[in-house]
């Protein structure tokens, strides 16, 4: 991709064609996208100088996000003090790549005071940052300041999705406690937040593991109607747990609910009624 790129770059002279800022930019996404890292610093140097064109707030956002995945951390947020001295205020991307690639090396106090920094520049959170925060401090098994921070989401008025649902339950999960799992799912559904595969895939495994059957063929009747696929090993180890807790006749209604929905292709066995 970056080759190819790089080629049509090249040739936007001949096509008549300007090589803008824009262009430039879709230059160095593409480094970034083929983790061609020092390849793109190089040319966020040099390009701007050769063609008479000036970086902007998408140049030094593409720079930062190529320093975040390289590892360059430091260096990524000292690019900050450089663009405001070139006259270009960092805004939601630019703090929103920061923040991630902090939580990522599980750099949470300098996450906090990337936050903090974020409101003192009148930067306005959007859903992403909000999400982004909201799983480092799961990571960092901050429970009360996870659940405070989902509150704070509705009270400004940005509405929480899949996602953000997810990582909540994912802790209680992660805390072996079914019920605040459940509650939470609850609450998705109240808020007309839909499930997604990976809400089912992880309250299914967790309800197995709990052997609360109730629950998981309740979640995978509404997998089903919801059109979510749930992998089939997951519908076959519910299947062997039914019959191994002699359920047999809510197993066979599994199974053939399975079948019955033809676009999932289950392919489950059943041995014991053949």
């Amino acid at each position: 991709m970056y080759e190819h790129a790089h080629k049509l770059f090249d040739e936007m002279p001949n096509l008549k064609c300007q090589r803008t800022v824009y262009a430039f930019n879709a230059l160095l996404e593409a480094c970034v996208r083929a983790e061609k890292y020092d390849t793109m610093r190089e040319l966020f140097q040099e390009l701007p100088e050769e063609l008479s064109i000036e970086h902007d707030v998408v140049s030094y956002n593409t720079l930062i996000k190529a320093l975040c995945k390289s590892g360059s951390l430091d260096f990524a947020i000292s690019v900050m003090d450089e663009m405001e001295n070139q006259g270009i205020k960092p805004d939601k991307v630019t703090f929103n790549t920061l923040l991630k690639a902090y939580h990522e090396c599980k750099k949470f106090s300098e996450a906090e005071d990337l936050w903090v920094l974020m409101q003192k520049k009148n930067i306005v959170a959007d859903l992403w940052s909000y999400n982004i925060r909201l799983r480092g401090l799961v990571a960092n098994n901050q429970v009360n300041e996870a659940i405070g921070l989902f509150e704070e989401m509705g009270k400004k008025d940005i509405i929480p999705n899949a996602l953000s649902y997810n990582t909540i339950i994912k802790m209680f999960v992660g805390d072996r406690n079914l019920e605040e799992a459940k509650r939470w799912n609850e609450k998705m559904a109240e808020n007309e937040r839909y499930p997604d595969n990976a809400t089912f895939g992880m309250l299914i495994h967790f309800a197995c593991d709990k052997d609360d059957l109730d629950f998981v063929l309740d979640l995978c009747k509404k997998s089903m109607d919801s059109k979510v696929t749930v992998h089939n090993a997951t519908m076959q180890r519910i299947v062997d747990d039914l019959v191994q807790h002699s359920k047999l006749e809510v197993a066979k209604e599994l199974v053939n609910l399975a079948k019955s929905y033809k676009r999932f292709r289950y392919k489950l066995s059943f041995p014991l009624l053949q």
